[in-house]
């Protein structure tokens, strides 16, 4: 059965999911983004394939989008572009994490969580030499954001997740906006 869930599916079956919309983690405050007043939950990003939820944002949907749904979009998909990249290094690091790992869930847990204490520790002890430099820190101009992402889910979002989305989508077109942003969607057009 676990190969046959999406990850989607996989993270509402999980006990982050169910933590988070517990409100069990601590997670702090809901506050206004930099410059705006409505205060908004931290969120995780997500693509298409999960369902929108007050503590997860994914994309507006694909097609015929106005320039300022087309920026939020980007604006997700360079944050997951970040934590995915974050991953590779920390798999290239713990090669364990490379593939699967052949132990029930609760062993693979404890190991992934001894990897990224680990990690934690060296970055903190060694910071430079443990992480190199990136001279190319100017990934968005090699790796273009991807419209072709997966079917949306068919789950309708509350109305609150809706309202913070928009909320994020006003920031990232407003005074959160950052200069290359309007390159990088004129030039996927």
């Amino acid at each position: 059965m676990n190969g046959r869930l999406s990850d989607g599916g996989v993270y509402w079956e999980s006990d982050l999911s169910n933590a988070i919309e517990m409100n069990i983690l601590n997670l702090p405050e809901d506050r206004p983004l930099p410059g705006r007043i409505r205060p908004v939950p931290y969120v995780i990003v997500a693509d298409a394939a999960f369902s929108l939820s007050t503590h997860i944002m994914k994309p507006y949907p694909f097609r015929g989008l106005p320039h300022e749904q087309k920026i939020f979009n980007y604006r997700t998909s360079r944050a997951r572009r970040i934590v995915k990249n974050t991953f590779g290094i920390l798999a290239n690091r713990f090669r364990i994490l490379l593939h699967t790992i052949p132990l029930k869930p609760d062993k693979a847990k404890i190991i992934i969580q001894a990897c990224c204490a680990l990690h934690n520790f060296l970055r903190a002890e060694l910071n430079k030499t443990y992480m190199g430099n990136n001279p190319d820190a100017d990934i968005d101009r090699r790796y273009r954001f991807v419209y072709g992402l997966s079917r949306q889910q068919s789950r309708r979002p509350r109305t609150e997740a809706l309202r913070i989305r928009e909320e994020f989508k006003e920031y990232f077109n407003g005074c959160g906006s950052v200069p290359w942003q309007n390159d990088m969607i004129c030039d996927i057009l």
